[in-house]
This record gives structure tokens, C-alpha cells and sequence, in this order.
């Protein structure tokens, strides 16, 4: 399960009012801080996802902004979920994104412990059948951080570096199971161990839900057997964003995005380029297809309605390959629509519901989120 993979249904919506005989009336919070600077929320959640099913547990957020009479500073934000599914997994995710005075330097991070993680294998390539599907479970612990700084002052431009350390054991498959009679690499579990440079400019207007601007992330990283890692490895990540605001008086928001995912040698499975999920080509299981190198395209528009809540349309494009078959043959898509609701103005952080089409076996899949999935 990945970093933004991971969707929350907000069952008591924190700062809402509401108006009754002309006064105002609070909603009541399970807990909710919202001083002038800081934003601290914890709420109980229920998620519901292809990948886990149904599932409780909590969610705290905090939202701060370093406040400086000449010196701007985006929003910074941490989140912490935990939870526990109707398929019997335990789930732990951290999640941050700050900014230090001025934005100087942003740190970035992203981790998971996923306990007893049910998942499914349909094999590797971009043409698996979906009759190849087979249960397997394991355990997952991670972290990943990255820290970068500003090099211009005009330009929100950041070369750093990160760190990422993620171990899969305790696997149980089917009897048979292909992954075994395959000897897939890392089909008893891995450990990977890797860093590398990175480079991020982020023009966003607002990291949680942008209006305008861009975003373009690169990342490579090296994971080695003698930093501890099981196996050697290299992976590029690039990720490229726009966001126009093609209609400024009602903010009607075009998102677009590019997503290229390269790992070259012999890494384990898991850690191959997958397809599908809630924050890249939603309509597909994560997972659905996987090989070394995925490539993907999405848009949305994003409209309001009525006060808070507003309606999306999206749609993607994209496969997964092998470096010897790089071609437009057997593209995949997926496009649906969905429902927002604003939770908090001054930040534009939105619960999200959305439904996708994409996998021709399937119905369509049904997400329930927390902020947009790009």
C-alpha cells in the first residue's frame, strides 16, 4: 500500500457550522484545536478500499504555518491513520509535509507498518489475465524521507536528498502459488535500503489542494546490498503536475498530471513499478499489473456546485513495460467522477468519493478519500 494509496472517510467533518434561526452553531468535533497558526484534528474513520476492504481506527492531523511579517510560508501538514480492516490487516500510516520559515527547506516523509496485509498476485507484464489471481499476505514496515533546499530565492526549487528503507516478510501464498513455482525475486520477503538525489520545484499555490501553479518531483535511488538491501537495484521516479484555473470566479480547477515509475535490475516484486490504486489510474486494483518500468497520464476537472460541495471528472492512460518494449501497444484506461466536500475553507481540504472504471472484469471500484489524489 502506498503513500497517498490510503483513503479516509471523515465520519464527524471538524470546523463545520451551520445556521439555525440565524445563529451560528457549531457541529460537534470529536477533537478539534483550530488556534490561529495551528490546526490539530483526531477523529474516528472508517475507509473502505479494494485493497482492504472495510476498516476503523483514527486519523490525527495537525496543519501549522510558520508565520513571518515578510517572509511567506506555505501550510505544513502531518497525518497519522491507523486502522484495522475487515480482512484482518493492521494498518499504520505517518505522513508529513513541512515547510521551515520562509521555506527555506521542505522535509518530506512518508511511512507504514502493514501487519497480516492481505494481498492479491496476478503475475508480472501488462497483459496477466485476471484468472491468474492469487491470494498472498505479508507484513510491511518503511519509512521514507527527504529533505531538500531552496536554491533561488524567486523559485521554490529544491535539490536535496532522500532515504527509504522498506522490509516485506512473513509471506504466506497459496498452495501452488505461481509466485513460488516462479522464484520471483522476493517472494519469501526483501529488504531494501537505498538513497539518492533528489530535485523538487513546487509552485502550488496549496500543497493539499492546488488552484494553480506546478509541481515537478525527480527522484533517483540506489539500493545496494552493501547499504543491507537483499538484492541490487536503481529506481527514477518523476512526477510532473499542472493546474490551471480555467475559470477564476467560480474556481474551476484542470489537474494534470504525469507519472513515470523506472526501476532497473533485478528487484524484488514488490518493489516493481505497480499500476492501479487510489492515486494513479483509480479503476484498477493496485497491483493489477507490475514490471520495471510504468508509465501513466490523468486529468481532472474540479468544480464547485453548492457552498461546500462540488463534483470531479477524471480520466488515465497508461501501462507498465518491460525496458526491451517500449511502445504505445496495449494502453489501459480508466475514467469515472466523484463527489467533494469541503471540511475546511482555509485550507481546501476536501472528503472525497469517487467512482472508477477501468478494469474490463470489474464493475468499477469505489474510493472514499481525504484530500485530492493529486
Amino acid at each position: 500500500m502506498a503513500s497517498r494509496s490510503l483513503f479516509v472517510v471523515l465520519l464527524l467533518l471538524a470546523g463545520l457550522s451551520f445556521q439555525v434561526n440565524g445563529q451560528r452553531i457549531q457541529r460537534f468535533r470529536f477533537w478539534s484545536d483550530t488556534s490561529k497558526n495551528v490546526r490539530n484534528i483526531v477523529l474516528p474513520v472508517v475507509i473502505f478500499t479494494p485493497e482492504t476492504r472495510l476498516g476503523v481506527g483514527l486519523l490525527g492531523v495537525k496543519l501549522w504555518k510558520n508565520l513571518h511579517p515578510t517572509e511567506f510560508t506555505r501550510t505544513s501538514n502531518a497525518e497519522l491513520v491507523m486502522l484495522y480492516t475487515s480482512r484482518h490487516q493492521l494498518i499504520i500510516i505517518p505522513r508529513y509535509t513541512i515547510f521551515t520559515r520562509g521555506e527555506k527547506y521542505l522535509i518530506e516523509g512518508f511511512g507504514e507498518e502493514l501487519i497480516n496485509f492481505r494481498d492479491f498476485y496476478f503475475g508480472r507484464g501488462n497483459a496477466t489475465l485476471s484468472s491468474n489471481r492469487e491470494h498472498i499476505t505479508y507484513n510491511v514496515i518503511g519509512w521514507e524521507n527527504r529533505i531538500g533546499r531552496r536554491i533561488f530565492k524567486s523559485k521554490k526549487l529544491f535539490i536535496g536528498a532522500e532515504t527509504r528503507f522498506i522490509r516485506y516478510y512473513d509471506f504466506k501464498t497459496e498452495p501452488g502459488s505461481n509466485l513460488v513455482v516462479e522464484k520471483a525475486t522476493g517472494f519469501d520477503g526483501s529488504t531494501s535500503i537505498g538513497l539518492g538525489p533528489s530535485v523538487t520545484w513546487d509552485e502550488r499555490d496549496n500543497v493539499v489542494n492546488p488552484g494553480k501553479g506546478f509541481y515537478v518531483d525527480m527522484r533517483y535511488s540506489s539500493y545496494s546490498q552493501s547499504l543491507g538491501s537483499s538484492v541490487n537495484y536503481h529506481r527514477l521516479l518523476i512526477d510532473l503536475r499542472k493546474y490551471l484555473n480555467v475559470v477564476p470566479r467560480y474556481r474551476h480547477i484542470l489537474a494534470m498530471e504525469f507519472f513515470g515509475n523506472f526501476v532497473r535490475g533485478d528487484a524484488p516484486f514488490k518493489e516493481l513499478a505497480e499500476f492501479g490504486g487510489s492515486r494513479m489510474m483509480r479503476g484498477y486494483y493496485r497491483g493489477r499489473y507490475r514490471d520495471n518500468y510504468m508509465t501513466a497520464f490523468q486529468t481532472e476537472y474540479r468544480m464547485p456546485v453548492y457552498k461546500r460541495v462540488g463534483v470531479v471528472a477524471f480520466a488515465g492512460l497508461g501501462k507498465v513495460y518491460d525496458p526491451s518494449s517500449v511502445n504505445f501497444d496495449g494502453l489501459h484506461y480508466s475514467y469515472g467522477g466523484g463527489l467533494r466536500f469541503n471540511i475546511n475553507k482555509r485550507e481546501r481540504l476536501n472528503l472525497r468519493m469517487d467512482y472508477a472504471l477501468g478494469d474490463p472484469h470489474y464493475l468499477g471500484y469505489f474510493y472514499l478519500g481525504f484530500a485530492e489524489s493529486f
